[in-house]
């Protein structure tokens, strides 16, 4: 076992995850949301691709690298190899304009996603939470303390559950690849934590804590990682000579259900309205809620 802490002390401890790799089939990717609620890593062999969005996906990276770098290398190189033409700033740069570029295809995305999994027994509601994590190799960051507040999508983040910020409880992550996810630069996971009461700051794992062998994973350029909202997670300090892109986006399998101590919140859409005249009423399950009525409160003082 590993002493406990909220980041592994480096990569030697680290084991690889068992991985539920699913096939596309003719009724969609077979997955039992449940059993990713309860705890299992279930991957989308080759979602992005499948779906026709990885392309799009790519082409409008290199947009947004010819926008910020005009006449660069960069725009024509992988995008794995981002860190080789442009510095911290420049790749910090192009993610904030590739976040505008893509977030009108990120709702379609989820849609796309969320349609093709199978049984559909539970009805998704999705979030506009659109994450594009950009993370180069660790000894290219200068001045990691300049971009403390890209923390997770720039640079590495320490071990958190993400409805202790504003997710609900029954959230479901997808962890996108667009370039390879190898071990040295991807998600740890500690599943022996799940839903275990952990102390934390209201951000970060405080130490001293048993949490379990942590895990990391490989992923192909296309691959979906599915994994519970309330896993224990950490950014993998990128120790490879590759950057490493990834997109998250999340669900709730069915009506969201957020945590009382949760520090904000955030509404997930009934998608069954999003393409009616009905559309401005798709977050209101999630107002009505306890916590969506004390975010409003909290808005009104």
């Amino acid at each position: 076992m590993n002493p406990p802490s909220s980041r592994p002390p480096g990569p030697a401890p680290v084991r690889s995850a068992a991985l539920h790799r699913v096939q596309l089939t003719p009724a969609g990717f077979p997955v039992a949301l449940r059993r990713v609620l309860a705890g299992d890593l279930v991957v989308l062999a080759g979602g992005l691709r499948h779906l026709g969005h990885l392309p799009d996906i790519e082409r409008l990276a290199r947009a947004a690298a010819a926008h910020r770098l005009p006449g660069s290398p960069a725009v024509d190189a992988p995008l794995d190899e981002l860190h080789r033409y442009a510095d911290t700033p420049a790749i910090e740069a192009i993610r904030t304009d590739l976040e505008t570029r893509l977030r009108p295809l990120g709702r379609r995305l989820l849609h796309d996603v969320t349609a093709a999994l199978t049984p559909r027994d539970t009805l998704p509601y999705l979030s506009e939470h659109l994450g594009i994590r950009i993370m180069p190799p660790l000894g290219t960051v200068t001045d990691p303390s300049e971009f403390a507040s890209r923390e997770g999508f720039l640079t590495p983040r320490d071990a958190h559950v993400d409805s202790w910020f504003n997710t609900a409880l029954n959230s479901v992550n997808l962890w996108m690849a667009v370039t390879p996810v190898q071990r040295g630069n991807g998600l740890i996971l500690y599943p022996d934590a799940l839903r275990r009461p952990l102390r934390h700051d209201g951000h970060t794992l405080l130490p001293g804590q048993h949490t379990g062998d942590p895990v990391d994973l490989a992923l192909d350029p296309g691959d979906i990682l599915l994994f519970a909202g309330d896993h224990l997670h950490a950014s993998q300090p990128n120790t490879t000579d590759a950057t490493r892109f990834v997109l998250t986006k999340r669900f709730s399998a069915g009506p969201p259900r957020y945590p009382r101590q949760a520090t904000g919140w955030v509404p997930y859409l009934d998608q069954r309205l999003l393409s009616t005249p009905l559309a401005p009423l798709a977050p209101l399950r999630s107002r009505l809620t306890p916590a969506g009525l004390r975010h409003a409160l909290r808005g009104l003082r």
